[in-house]
């Protein structure tokens, strides 16, 4: 049976709070691993030294709350190494181009066990059969990447942080996937009116015009009521749930 687990490990932002923390999900494939953003606080859901095995790192843009504990990992990294309980490099995906000296800062970290590498509208790379893609979503307020990992089997969208104003591009990237994991950063109580972060309406339109199979709600501001998001989003596409630390999803194909 061909499976694919995904944990969320942080789902809000901009700051963790309590048993919630700021954006990651780790999905684990064939053994192998793929860490979707590395948000403040994540570490603390991680299984370590296991899950620096066959581990690959995403960073989707350079906004704190998405590399907040990437230095830790790095750190880890190089102790479990020098401990003799790590053999392989981890590998870290960075958009190629800087943004407040973030990708400077964390390419000089000599304390550090990792290969590193660019992440391009053009660039892919391949766990076993599943393919992992990238877009840049030219909706955020910086460079910011959406992630399809996508096999024979499975295709799963993780939006990390995506605005209104491109919508055709990130529906045709979306387009009929087993799970988009979608920023819902607002409600519409709100009354943000901003146009680089999503509500959740805004999440199940996107979701309903990819004639995606499941929607998963993240990046929640650590204060708000999660139902009321569930509650918008479910009016638009009605299987939508709210990610949770630690509630895994499973994709099974026999």
């Amino acid at each position: 049976m061909n499976k694919i687990v995904i944990t969320p490990l942080g789902t809000i932002s901009p700051y963790p709070k309590g048993n919630m923390n700021c954006p990651g999900f780790l999905v684990e494939y064939n053994g192998k691993r793929i860490l979707l953003d590395c948000g403040n606080g994540i570490t603390r859901l991680m299984n370590l030294p296991e899950d620096l095995k066959d581990l690959n790192i995403i960073v989707t843009h350079y906004h704190k709350d998405h590399i907040g504990d990437l230095g830790s990992l790095q750190y880890a990294s190089y102790v479990y190494h020098n401990l003799g309980m790590l053999d392989k490099k981890i590998n870290i995906y960075l958009p190629k181009n800087d943004f407040a000296h973030n990708r400077e800062a964390i390419l000089s970290n000599n304390e550090s066990y990792a290969n590193y590498h660019d992440i391009t509208d053009s660039s892919s790379f391949a766990v076993d059969d599943l393919n992992v893609s990238f877009n840049d979503n030219k909706s955020h307020t910086v460079e910011s990447y959406m992630v399809k990992l996508q096999s024979d089997d499975f295709k799963v969208i993780y939006t990390s942080d995506i605005g209104t104003t491109n919508m055709e591009e990130l529906i045709r990237f979306c387009k009929n996937a087993n799970i988009i994991i979608c920023e819902s950063s607002f409600i519409q109580k709100h009354n943000s009116n901003s146009k680089t972060h999503m509500t959740a309406l805004d999440a199940g339109t996107l979701a309903r015009e990819a004639n995606a199979n499941k929607l998963v709600l993240t990046h929640l501001w650590p204060e708000e009521d999660r139902s009321l998001y569930l509650e918008e989003a479910k009016r638009i596409f009605p299987n939508t749930e709210v990610a949770e630390e630690g509630k895994k999803l499973v994709l099974t194909k026999k």
